[in-house]
């Protein structure tokens, strides 16, 4: 079996909301001027009243009621276009830019200047009005730090971009810059992204606003880019900063949630997922709490919980996470939204490892779809989509489709991360993957060796099991090689590398690797044991039904049949044939082995060749199916020809157990 080096999943970023002054209520005086009845003037008045509150409170659905309920009012007595009118639904359309209902929060805004650009151009409102109009289209583009998640890890979720910037400090002057900083980060320019976020910090000191809710939130987009240049003290020296002034300002400021999210994430980088799931569940019920169920800041604490959980081998919990998340980022930004990507593909990671595999390609074409149809995306964040892609292709069994795929993200992956990157060596680890399921072992091999020697300078906190699975791999290609004993090495190396991990997965992979390699060798006692132990590891971590499963069966039950425990190999081969029929394609590599293993079994050692043939005779029709299916196409020639070469080999085993068939039974 191949071991392959997987990246964590890529989460979802949403950005906290950020809410300019809102314009306010109008005097009695200025209501009875307008002829509105005195019962409606203390309807409006006690709307806006519990609108105000609902909104200091940052309870954005129960001001957007109350403010929407204050503007029918006007508008039944005044019409649409009145100043009054105007700023009421402005008022309404800042409470919606707060849930993040970033597009219907522009048209609404929109309007109201529109008006008040006829009819009262001087308004003092409009200021406030056209900020927030900039915040909702940055939102939908989106224009604070959101696009560009590190990879492999979770996504930090930043403040907004301009929120509680002072008159007095300048607010286009400030604005201007951190829309500058903004665009750098969205374009992966994070040299420039952090010259801009301090330049507005030292546009704050000057203007003597330091403290101020603007000058934290630039704290904690500095972090962010700190933690895309994987310079984490920076980023947690940014973020205990951010949160000393959040404090200051109100102990329970709703912007504290956001920087504990980011400090969790913070720490993954330096512990692990399972130093993270405790300070990431916690900040999940603070984001409930403070934004609501459905707000996007609360999708995006699920994504970065699920994501700890992909991590640790635990989909099946990730999983819910990542579909009620999608949920409410579909009600905010609309299906196939680029701002969904991460959490698409986070989904197509889990069901991935659920062996759900055309699911987890379908998943994961979305979302390198929306995000490469964005207006910009960071060619960092491209490159870790595609090579998501192609490694649901790989895992599939369409080596060949995900080649190019593969080939493509490795080259992006070089040009925006470097050489000597985790996500450069998973590249490499992914192509090598693909070229090994077609039996081009030497090319592996080389491809193996380079991620081996860049992977030596990695300072992650994962470097050991990122080397680890390395020397795995590199070890499946060079014992298809014939050359056992350099592989038995590396193996056993790899093994050692994983049990000191902790990772059920790795550990199991790891298991069946050296039995395979010991097995081939004649040692069949050791190898049996060894792959019972990594059956029972599939089986508590993935289920005995997972294609993982299935292929552990397969060869323990080879296995088995080696040593002369013929009865037992049946009862383990059938097991997991059972459990993988109808669950994945009829070509797929784990399906295949399965039945080839089973009749080998028949065969060779049982003296039941008519079942044998009926084995082959299945694999070969499906083979020979999927490859005229193939040949209809012109973009899939290359898997018809993996198809036929593949039927070419299993031909020789039909032919030879047609033979037996007709020979032992007349």
């Amino acid at each position: 079996m191949y071991k392959a080096l997987l990246a964590s999943a890529l989460i979802g970023l949403s950005l906290a909301s950020a809410i300019p002054a809102h314009a306010g209520t109008l005097s009695a005086a200025t209501l009875q001027q307008a002829n509105i009845p005195p019962q409606d003037i203390a309807a409006i008045e006690r709307h806006n009243a519990a609108a105000e509150t609902a909104f200091r409170e940052s309870d954005f659905r129960t001001a957007t009621r109350e403010f929407e309920a204050a503007f029918l009012i006007y508008h039944r007595h005044l019409g649409l276009d009145h100043p009054l009118s105007a700023v009421a639904g402005a008022n309404m359309g800042m409470a919606m830019l707060g849930q993040g209902r970033f597009a219907e929060a522009l048209e609404v805004l929109q309007v109201a200047d529109e008006i008040l650009a006829e009819i009262d151009p001087g308004n003092t409102r409009r200021p406030g009005i056209q900020r927030a109009i900039g915040m909702a289209r940055d939102r939908q583009n989106p224009g604070a730090p959101a696009g560009a998640p590190p990879a492999p890890g979770p996504q930090h979720q930043p403040a907004p971009a301009s929120a509680g910037v002072s008159a007095s400090a300048g607010s286009n002057s400030l604005d201007g810059l951190n829309n500058a900083a903004v665009t750098a980060y969205q374009a992966g320019d994070y040299a420039s992204a952090e010259t801009g976020f301090l330049q507005v910090l030292a546009a704050h000191e000057e203007a003597g606003s330091g403290r101020s809710e603007g000058a934290g939130v630039a704290w904690v987009n500095l972090a962010e880019v700190y933690n895309q240049t994987r310079r984490h003290p920076d980023a947690q020296n940014a973020l205990t900063r951010a949160r000393a002034i959040f404090e200051a300002i109100s102990p329970s400021h709703r912007y504290l949630a956001v920087v504990e999210n980011n400090l969790t994430s913070v720490q993954r980088h330096q512990g692990g997922p399972e130093a993270a799931l405790a300070g990431y569940q916690s900040a999940l019920e603070r984001m409930r709490s403070i934004f609501g169920a459905d707000h996007p800041n609360t999708a995006a604490a699920m994504g970065n919980l699920a994501s700890a959980y992909l991590s640790l081998g635990r989909p099946a919990e990730a999983r819910p996470l990542l579909e009620n998340a999608l949920a409410i980022e579909t009600a905010a930004y609309g299906e196939g939204a680029p701002e969904s990507a991460d959490i698409v593909s986070g989904l197509g990671q889990a069901y991935l490892d659920l062996g759900r595999y055309e699911d987890a390609i379908h998943f994961q074409q979305d979302a390198l779809a929306a995000l490469e149809g964005a207006a910009t995306a960071n060619p960092r964040h491209v490159a870790t989509l595609r090579q998501r892609l192609g490694r649901a292709l790989q895992m599939a069994g369409r080596a060949r489709d995900a080649e190019p795929l593969l080939q493509q993200a490795l080259s992006e992956s070089e040009a925006a991360f470097g050489s000597g990157t985790s996500q450069t060596v998973s590249a490499m680890s992914f192509l090598a993957s693909a070229l090994f399921d077609q039996g081009r072992y030497q090319e592996a091999e080389s491809l193996q060796r380079r991620a081996l020697s860049e992977a030596q300078g990695l300072d992650d906190a994962g470097r050991a099991a990122i080397i680890g699975a390395l020397e795995s791999n590199l070890a499946g290609s060079l014992r298809m090689l014939g050359r056992l004993a350099d592989a038995e090495t590396l193996y056993r190396a790899s093994l050692a590398a994983a049990e000191a991990e902790g990772q059920p997965l790795s550990i199991a992979m790891s298991l069946e690797n050296l039995a395979g390699s010991i097995r081939a060798q004649g040692q069949l006692d050791e190898a049996s044991a060894l792959q019972v132990r990594a059956l029972g590891l599939y089986r508590e971590t993935l289920g005995a039904n997972h294609p993982e499963a299935v292929r552990a069966f397969a060869n323990a039950g080879t296995t088995l049949g080696l040593a002369g425990d013929y009865e037992g190999a049946e009862s383990l081969m059938r097991g997991g044939l059972d459990g993988l029929t109808g669950r994945v394609p009829e070509t797929h590599t784990a399906l295949l082995v399965a039945r080839a293993n089973l009749a080998w079994l028949f065969l060779r050692h049982m003296n039941r060749p008519a079942e044998a043939l009926q084995l082959y005779r299945t694999a070969s029709r499906s083979i020979v199916s999927a490859a005229l299916d193939g040949a209809q196409s012109a973009s899939t020639d290359t898997a018809a020809s993996a198809l036929i070469v593949r039927r070419n080999d299993m031909f020789q085993l039909h032919t030879e157990a047609a033979w037996a068939a007709a020979h032992n039974e007349g």
